[in-house]
């Protein structure tokens, strides 16, 4: 399936594609209080500029199924999300090569991103290397554990 670039009218739908897998594939690593707050709320204020600039998507019969961001200028991988009901089908890995195949094109070597917890085998099994726990803060005032990684490309 082909990925595209993102576009500012695709915010609204990359927003709910978060919200959906947030709540999907976190349940059972974070308490479902910290889910709720994590997803609470209306599309902030920029992502839609964001979305257009960073985040690609990739849609199945008109369908978005996965969505990843590749942050440029600090060589990381960001918000990588898969549709609750197409996870395990392989769009997360097609994303994350895509999105390590944009970095090495941009003569970017090493990218680095952090997982939720229950992402870390994913990205292991992608190639990514564990560099130990970190602590995301969340600009919606929740802290969560999270692990680092690094791949080199």
């Amino acid at each position: 399936m082909p990925i595209r670039a993102a576009k500012v009218h695709d915010a609204e739908a990359l927003w709910e594609l978060r919200n959906q897998a947030i709540l999907a594939g976190c349940r059972g690593y974070y308490p479902a209080a910290v889910l709720s707050r994590w997803t609470d709320g209306a599309m902030p204020q920029g992502f839609a500029q964001m979305v257009a600039g960073e985040f690609y998507l990739l849609q199945q019969q008109q369908e978005i199924v996965a969505c990843g961001m590749l942050d440029v200028t600090n060589h990381k991988v960001e918000a990588l999300f898969v549709k609750p009901d197409t996870m395990g089908k392989g769009y997360g890995r097609q994303m994350l090569n895509h999105l390590e195949q944009q970095a090495f094109a941009l003569n970017i070597r090493k990218l680095v991103l952090e997982s939720s917890l229950n992402a870390v085998i994913f990205y292991q099994r992608c190639g990514w290397r564990p560099l130990g726990h970190a602590r995301y803060h969340s600009p919606k005032g929740i802290t969560l554990d999270c692990m680092r990684m690094e791949k080199r490309l």
